[in-house]
Parts: structure tokens; sequence; C-alpha cells
């Protein structure tokens, strides 16, 4: 075994354990064409498996078909799956609406889920080397970047693995030409209307002249920050979970007293973390749209509302910042109507809760001891089996605890400085006739409370408190 293999070997022990289905992104060129053949040589031993997967982006005509056909070979060659996509990356990225190169990674990680899933494998590897590492750095400072764009490429980012991620690329040359390992070269390396080709072909070399280990810096560099990045983002989520939980919610309250509280560094981390967790990943917010946030909690104002990429809405409340996502309707038409279990437990699709339980007692409840943003007693007799879990639509009417005669709900939000945005995510729980019972987190109704009378209690409980 060469020296190459060797340390590749001790790199891929811990990447890639026996049992694994490892997905290989292969374009044709060297880099990953010396991926394939190192993890094939090794898989014969370290028992995993392989499949390998190709995107033709359509760009290059008769060239982008030649590279799908020399992948295909190569994969039939050594005896593993193959999955081919085929996408106008040109068309595509107008509906994106973003460059080229970004809808082409975009569409490029889409089709790896896909694919994991169809496969059941668990793993992706990618043959970035540590040039590519250096580059993408030197890219990412001539753009503008923060910590995370000086760490550059990770070595591990969830599914996806880069072995060669500390592989210099003359090294995986070398590899190739004395294997005569064959590949496909791509002309538009070479093209320097590209940032990527004139920092490799241009940028490089110059910086070379004033230090000749101008990428061993750049590595040793990323390798310290990656490190205070990994800790700054743990600390982050931290704090997002301790305030909010770790589900992927859709809508997201922050007090502007107690985000103020964080430090700057923190404040923009988790505005990255909160778009996030609305929409799954951190594609599409700049820089840009995380200080138009900022801004706003700096100088609220009720009722402003700011639209940021993907669908997502940042609006000042009283005292907070709803971050919110719409999600179409599951029917297309009138919002989800739930029945709830009684006893038991009801999963909700929608809203800002997922869950609610209920029980029946035949004895009087401690109205004190109640946690009202989240728990209401009612009396059975009246209420009946027929609750329903719905959200506001125009026209309701009901009758808040300690009044008499009906009010607007729409009335009742107003009074009860309830963002005009949070209202149609707010649980209404309904009897059989679609009368109102509980406004869930604000108030029950009058005419179905527990009094003197009340022979049999219905308690209903939500899976948390709304904050406004």
């Amino acid at each position: 075994m060469t020296s190459f293999l060797k340390n590749i070997g001790k790199v891929l022990e811990g990447l890639i354990t026996p049992g694994d289905k490892v997905l290989v992104g292969v374009s044709g060129g060297a880099d990953s064409i010396a991926l394939l053949h190192v993890l094939h040589w090794f898989s014969r031993t370290q028992n995993y498996g392989l499949i390998v997967v190709h995107i033709d982006h359509m760009a290059r005509g008769k060239d982008s078909d030649a590279d799908a056909d020399f992948v295909e070979s190569v994969a039939k060659k050594l005896k593993l799956p193959f999955y081919l996509k085929k996408v106008d990356v040109g068309i595509e990225r107008l509906q994106f609406k973003t460059s080229f190169q970004d809808a082409a990674r975009m569409i490029r990680y889409q089709f790896f889920e896909e694919t994991l899933k169809a496969v059941r494998g668990n793993k992706v590897a990618l043959g970035h080397s540590a040039d590519d590492q250096v580059e993408t750095i030197l890219m990412n400072i001539i753009r503008g970047t923060g910590l995370r764009g000086l760490a550059g490429i990770p070595k591990v980012r969830g599914y996806v693995i880069r072995p060669f991620w500390g592989i210099h690329r003359k090294d995986l040359d070398i590899y190739l030409k004395e294997n005569d390992i064959s590949f496909r070269d791509d002309s538009s390396n070479l093209d320097k209307k590209y940032l990527r080709n004139r920092i490799r072909h241009e940028l490089i070399p110059h910086l070379e002249t004033y230090n000749p280990g101008i990428k061993k810096c750049l590595q040793q560099m990323s390798g310290i920050v990656s490190e205070e990045d990994s800790f700054l983002s743990q600390m982050t989520r931290d704090i997002f979970n301790k305030k909010i939980g770790e589900s992927n919610e859709k809508n997201i309250v922050w007090s502007i007293d107690d985000f103020q509280s964080y430090p700057m560094a923190l404040r923009q981390r988790l505005v990255r973390e909160i778009f996030c967790r609305i929409t799954g990943d951190m594609q599409a917010i700049t820089a840009y749209h995380v200080q138009q946030i900022i801004n706003l909690f700096n100088s609220p104002k009720a009722g402003k509302v700011l639209n940021i990429p993907r669908g997502v809405t940042v609006t000042c409340s009283y005292g907070s910042i709803l971050f919110a996502k719409i999600v179409d309707d599951i029917c297309g038409n009138e919002p989800l109507v739930t029945p709830i279990a009684i006893p038991g437990t009801t999963k909700l699709l929608e809203g800002y809760i997922r869950k609610v339980e209920t029980q029946i007692f035949v004895d009087k409840k401690d109205l004190f001891s109640l946690d009202t943003g989240r728990q209401a007693f009612f009396d059975f007799g009246k209420t009946g089996f027929g609750i329903h879990a719905r959200f506001f639509r125009a026209g309701d009417r009901f009758c808040p605890l300690g009044m008499k005669g009906n009010k607007k709900l729409k009335s009742f939000f107003i009074d009860q400085k309830v963002p005009k945005s949070m209202r149609s995510q707010i649980p209404i729980l309904t009897n059989a006739d679609d009368d109102i019972i509980w406004v869930y987190g604000q108030r029950i109704s009058h005419l179905y409370r527990v009094t003197e009378k009340t022979k049999k209690v219905l308690f209903i409980e939500g899976d948390k408190s709304i904050k406004y």
C-alpha cells in the first residue's frame, strides 16, 4: 500500500464504518474520479457499500452528455449502482432566483437527499480537496464573510463527508497518473469569468510570491476558526433550545428585551438559527436580511413587517418579534378542523401548539392552580364530547369569562393586543354546535365555566403556552 493510500485509510477510519451505504458524487473530473477509485479500493476490505451519483446540469451540450456517459461507464466497470439526474440549471435558476452556481448546488443536494432515501443510504462522499478549501476561503473573504466563511468547507456536515479535505490536488493527480486512471477535463475550469478560476489561476500564485506556504497557512487558520465557530454555534443552539425548544417551529416569538440582552455576535447567529428552524436550512438568507431584522429589534415599531426570502415574515408586535412562515392549508380550502379525543391525546397539524390532552373529573378542581396559558377547566355537562379545534373565522363571537353578552373575537384579539399575524394560528376550541368554549391561551367562554352546579369537569391542556 502506498503512503497516499495509508494516509487516506486513516482518514476514512473516522468517516466510514462497516455497513454504511455511501453515495459518491462523481462529476467525472480528477478529484471525484480519484475519490471513487479510492473508496472502491477500501470498500473491498472495509465492508461498506457504494452508489455512484451524477447530475447533468445540461450546461455544456455534448460535453455534458459525454461526462454522464463516462461516469456511468466507470460505475459499470467497478460494478457499482449508478444514478443519473438531468436538470437544465439555466432554466431552474430563474425559479430559484439565484446564480447558476447556487442553483446547481441546491439541485445537487436535493438529488442527494432523494437518492439517499431511495437506496436507504446514510452518507454522501464528495471530492473536495484542500485546494478547494483554500479557494473557498479566499472567495468568502473577497465577498465579505464572518467566522463561518473563514472556516471554509467543513470536513463533515450532516450526511456529507469529504475524505480529501486535507489532501492537495497535486497528490490526487499523482495517484491518478501512477494508476493510469482516466478522467474528464472540464474546459469551464479554465474560464476566468468564474471567480473561483481567477482565484485558482491568478490570485493564489500571486499570494505565493509573498508566502510560498499560503495554502497551508489558510488551512491552519480554517481549523482554528472552525473550532471557534463550532463553539459559538453550539452556544446559539443552546440558547435557542432553552427559549423555544428543539422542535422545528413554523412560528417563533422572541421578546425584544430578552433578545437585546445577548451580545451582538450571538444576536446575529440567533437570527440565522431562527430562519433555519423555520425553513429547514440557511439557503437565501443573507447578511442584509440579518441586519434588517437586527435593526427591527433595535428600533421596534409595532405593526412593522419584514418580508424575507422563503416566505418568512418578521413582524414587530408589542414588546416582541414574530417570525412566521405561512403554511398552505392541508386541504387547500378551509383550515383544518380537528376532533378532540375525550379523554385522550390529540395531535394538531396546524397552529402554535402540537397537541392537546383531555381528562374528565367527577370532583371539583382548584381553579387557582391552573396555568391559564395552556390549561382550562369546563363544565362537561355543557360542552359534551363534540369538541373540535379550529382557527379564527371572520364573524366569530364568544362570551369571554367574566363578561355578559357576546364579543367579536376580532375585537377581543385587539383588546388583548394579540398581533394580527398571530391570530390565525391560535387554536379555537368549539363544541358540537361550533360555539367557542376556549380561545387557547387567552380566555374560556363564560357560558362553559365550572360552577357549583357542575357535576363533571372537563380538563383540557395544551403542550405549551403562546408567547406574544
